[in-house]
């Protein structure tokens, strides 16, 4: 009798996600899109556009905190609080290394834990913890008083910046349209780029400030974009995906007729409705497949299924994919771009006569 109720419920799962896969493939057939596609398609829905545009304030928190530092640290005033990195001491290259490298390091841990925490709490509740512990590292840099507070400060606010770095475009490609999801994703490099160029342009103003507030102030300031984003992401929807995920399909309609400003009974709508229904479907079925041990939901196998999941990327059919994602980005760091953002007032000044 057990085995029975046992087949029974098997064939009824199947049953449903069978449906949803039907659903999905005639989703895809004659497909139709709510606008043109790239940059044409940004002005097709202008409250996916708003929400994408303001996800990426992310980015340029991240490109303000690169650009601060550059000409922080030829600063006369900075330099007389913090004597280690003055031209002057001993190994005071090693301690300006130091002190930009934090923020790296801290990029790097946040943006590792980000995933399971935006799996968890939502993505936009992800950006407001973000922002907190970025808002921390913040105040920490801008009130620092000797080396120690001040690369405490960086290393907690790179967190920060490493968590936004990883939610941000993942909120954003999961609420754009798909024929301009690419368009929208570009918002977030263009909001980091000009963070860098606004960051230049206040240093440049405040190092003509009398008293340590020439260097405090532009720490200071990179809290008011992050304070913004930490309020206003509140009020927009949740991602889609991520309520589907948690079994909420109607919460996700809903969130989804309001990114698409249509109803619900619009064909488009139920179309990316149902497919992204069945790729959660798909996920959470090779999931079980491919690790039946861990779907028990105990904080330990959670840990294990983290962790396997990480590994997973690096198996076969998706190893070539993993590949080509980590050597993009191994060789854009490996121009020493970000090297040359925070420290290029050190490589150009001693071949001027500033």
């Amino acid at each position: 009798m057990a085995l029975k109720t046992d087949q029974d419920n098997e064939l009824a799962r199947s049953s449903n996600n069978e449906t949803v896969f039907v659903q999905h493939t005639e989703a895809l057939v004659d497909r139709e899109f709510y606008g043109p596609p790239g940059f044409r398609g940004l002005f097709s829905n202008n409250y996916a556009t708003m929400c994408a545009a303001f996800a990426a304030i992310g980015g340029m928190v991240f490109g303000y905190d690169q650009g601060v530092v550059s000409v922080i640290l030829v600063m006369p005033n900075f330099l007389d609080r913090f004597a280690r990195v003055s031209e002057s001491a001993s190994g005071a290259g090693f301690w300006k290394g130091l002190m930009t490298a934090m923020i790296e390091l801290g990029a790097l841990i946040g943006a590792i834990n980000q995933g399971w925490i935006a799996d968890k709490i939502s993505r936009k509740y992800s950006i407001v913890t973000a922002v907190v512990v970025f808002a921390i590292g913040s105040i920490l840099q801008t009130a620092s008083i000797n080396y120690s507070m001040l690369v405490i400060g960086r290393l907690i606010g790179g967190i920060g910046i490493g968590m936004l770095s990883m939610v941000s475009p993942l909120y954003i490609s999961e609420i754009s349209p798909p024929e301009s999801r690419g368009a929208l994703l570009v918002l977030e490099e263009l909001s980091i780029v000009f963070g860098i160029v606004v960051a230049f342009w206040i240093t440049y103003g405040t190092q003509y400030m009398a008293g340590e507030w020439a260097w405090r102030l532009p720490f200071l300031i990179q809290l008011i974009p992050g304070i913004v984003l930490g309020i206003g992401i509140v009020f927009l929807p949740f991602s889609p995906r991520w309520l589907i995920s948690k079994g909420r399909d109607e919460e996700a309609l809903q969130s989804l007729c309001k990114l698409r400003q249509l109803p619900a009974s619009n064909a488009l709508v139920n179309k990316e409705w149902y497919d992204i229904r069945a790729e959660v479907a798909f996920h959470k079925e090779t999931s079980v497949l491919r690790h039946p041990q861990l779907q028990q939901r105990t904080v330990k196998n959670r840990l294990k299924l983290e962790i396997a999941s990480w590994t997973d990327c690096f198996k076969s059919g998706c190893w070539r994919r993993t590949h080509i994602g980590i050597g993009i980005m191994f060789f854009q760091v490996g121009t020493l771009i970000h090297a040359i953002f925070e420290l290029r007032t050190l490589l150009i000044l001693p071949q001027s006569n500033l």
